[in-house]
């Protein structure tokens, strides 16, 4: 079923735990449907972090896949594609008891993702800020430190060697990864299965829309169309640049506008409503000020670059001590790669640090051999250019929901 994306066509499914929707699309074919589930996540204010930047924010209204995602014609024995870093027109689907989407690219997953359309609209890679949201959640929910999943070869290392703590094994990778929406309950993340979120902890890893130029995160795009003084709000599109360094989603933090004819101009973006692979609204705190407005096509970019690794700091798990405090990195469950012990007794996750000339995308979850290292959904991996394909790659989608 397909459900009224405005503002007042969410509030009937409002409830106390995430509300699970199944919806209709087309695969991306033009001539066959497939059904995809999803949770929306109801707007709310953050609360219990360790951190007190971390409380009180503002996050949520929209859906994310509850499954990681599969091809269209995946089934539990076959992935369903010979090619599956070339989506074409393809749209990933989140179903369960199939085989994952794997060996796809970051840039690959971002297209599939967005290749599937709801109600009009483009769904997109999840983003940080959007996983942060999902992470609060269950952080306000009282199931923090309890969600589990594949980090041991078919069972979270927590658990004992039992058959009821196993998912159902990929007969794709037999013994290590298990087909998507199986496992005991504690892989869900309202613990109870069919309850939320399935699989935030391992089994493969999961591409998230940010990318990093030698440890620097610092996205940007472009205003696709012309605005004038007193707008509050901002439409943004890629420019056709496509995959080109730094252009990825937007997320909540103070913009800078640069406008070689009326003049630049910083703005606060506080809620962010994506609209395809590389468009969206920006919300904004108060109205143009810049009499003249600024033209179509100039380059929005983050004011100060958000720093996630400093230095010659590579190859090396590190416990996630203090998250990002910043304007910007509050919205992103980002490790404080300054600040390694602070709250690790806490947050319960690792990341792997990794700063090299060459872009990286980032990538989260674990997979089905990370142990102790994943244990919670914060895991956070810079190791891999945007470009690599492998058996443990993955991803998961997101849709904005409203008009805001």
């Amino acid at each position: 079923m397909n459900i009224d994306l405005s503002v007042g066509g969410i509030q009937d499914i409002l409830s106390a735990n995430l509300d699970v929707r199944a919806f209709i699309h087309d695969d991306g074919s033009g001539t066959n449907n497939v059904i995809s589930t999803m949770a929306y996540i109801p707007k709310f204010k953050t609360s219990g972090w360790p951190q007190a930047a971390l409380n009180s924010l503002e996050v949520g209204g929209f859906l994310i896949d509850v499954y990681k995602n599969s091809h269209p014609a995946a089934t539990s024995i076959a992935r369903g594609t010979a090619a599956p870093d070339t989506p074409g027109a393809m749209a990933a689907t989140s179903r369960p008891g199939v085989s994952l989407w794997d060996d796809i690219s970051w840039i690959s997953a971002r297209i599939a993702a967005s290749n599937r359309t709801i109600a009009g609209r483009s769904c997109h890679l999840v983003t940080p800020f959007e996983r942060f949201a999902a992470m609060s959640w269950i952080m306000k929910s009282g199931n923090w430190g309890n969600v589990r999943g594949n980090n041991n070869n078919g069972k979270d290392t927590r658990d004992a060697d039992s058959w009821e703590n196993y998912g159902i094994f990929d007969e794709l990778q037999a013994e290590y990864r298990t087909l998507a929406g199986t496992g005991p309950a504690s892989w869900w993340s309202g613990g109870v299965i069919g309850q939320g979120i399935h699989g935030l902890v391992g089994n493969i890893y999961e591409w998230e829309d940010l990318r990093l130029e030698s440890g620097i995160f610092q996205p940007k795009a472009y205003l696709a169309g012309a605005i004038a003084q007193d707008d509050t709000y901002i439409d943004y599109d890629d420019n056709a640049n496509g995959d080109g360094v730094d252009v990825c989603q937007l997320t909540p933090g103070i913009y800078t506008i640069t406008d070689g004819v009326n003049g630049n101009e910083d703005v606060t973006v506080t809620h962010v409503l994506i609209t395809g692979r590389f468009t969206g609204r920006l919300i904004l705190a108060s109205g143009i000020t810049n009499g003249a407005g600024h033209g179509d096509n100039c380059l929005i970019q983050l004011k100060t670059a958000v720093t996630l690794i400093n230095g010659a700091q590579e190859g090396d798990y590190l416990a996630i001590g203090a998250m990002l405090e910043d304007a910007t990195g509050k919205y992103m469950a980002l490790p404080d790669e300054s600040d390694t012990t602070t709250h690790a007794a806490t947050l319960l996750d690792q990341w792997y640090r990794y700063k090299a000339a060459a872009s990286r995308a980032l990538l989260r979850a674990g997979d089905w051999g990370r142990a102790t290292k994943a244990r919670t959904g914060l895991f956070v991996y810079t190791n891999n250019a945007p470009t690599i394909t492998s058996r443990n790659l993955g991803f998961r989608s997101a849709l904005s929901v409203g008009n805001l």
